[in-house]
């Protein structure tokens, strides 16, 4: 199978890409997406430091506070990838009883990556033709279509990794999938509502854009 075709089969047929149980124990291409993925991350942490040096009054140091920004950017995109990958093996292993360990739970935690990519992506090109178009709520429904384009990648997965039922993977995965856009919903809510507070006390416009939905590898 060519590259082109898996990414292909990972995106549009979980099933079938996981049939082959040995893609849960690699983490060649988990890693490859995720860590593509954190130089958006830090792209948008270098953009938000630099922004925010503008914003205290201390441009002098926007370049400094640009480079923390794009490093904590990028290593965040893989601290959160274990994080995430560490809260669905809980609940995975509690509802199933898998006998699995973390390892491949973690390779697939990885695979998502890929969508959570192309939502990026989408974002950043949107944003160059419509700047803010995706500000606000506009943009955490885009984080709940891509969110929602990772269940079956970490369904299947799970399932092929833990060897359990699909169903099963898919009640243990309601509750923390559930927590995750609850919780990215009160942070855009509470993210406008501070900027909205500072642009009316301050004078200034400032685009009010969500955080990104934790689910990357």
């Amino acid at each position: 199978m060519t590259f082109a075709a898996d990414i292909l089969s990972l995106l549009f047929h979980p099933k079938e890409f996981f049939a082959d149980g040995s893609r849960t124990q690699s983490f060649k291409l988990p890693a490859l997406y995720t860590a593509v993925y954190g130089v958006f991350a830090a792209v948008a942490g270098y953009q938000a430091s630099v922004a925010s040096a503008e914003l205290i009054g201390m441009p002098d140091a926007a370049g400094v506070l640009g480079a923390i920004g794009a490093v904590t950017g990028f290593i965040m995109a893989f601290l959160i990838w274990v994080i995430v990958a560490a809260f669905f093996f809980v609940f995975v292993k509690f509802i199933t009883h898998t006998t699995a360990g973390f390892k491949p739970f973690l390779s697939v935690t990885g695979y998502a990556s890929l969508p959570i990519l192309i939502g990026a992506v989408l974002m950043l090109l949107a944003g160059m033709v419509s700047p803010g178009i995706f500000d606000g709520w506009t943009g955490y429904l885009l984080n709940l279509v891509v969110l929602f384009w990772c269940m079956p990648i970490w369904i299947y997965g799970f399932a092929a990794a833990g060897n359990v039922p699909v169903r099963a993977v898919f009640t243990a995965l309601l509750i923390p999938i559930i927590i995750m856009a609850a919780y990215t919903a009160y942070e855009t809510y509470t993210t406008i509502e501070s900027l909205k507070t500072l642009a009316e006390t301050g004078g200034m416009h400032i685009s009010m854009r969500p955080h990104r939905l934790h689910t990357q590898g």
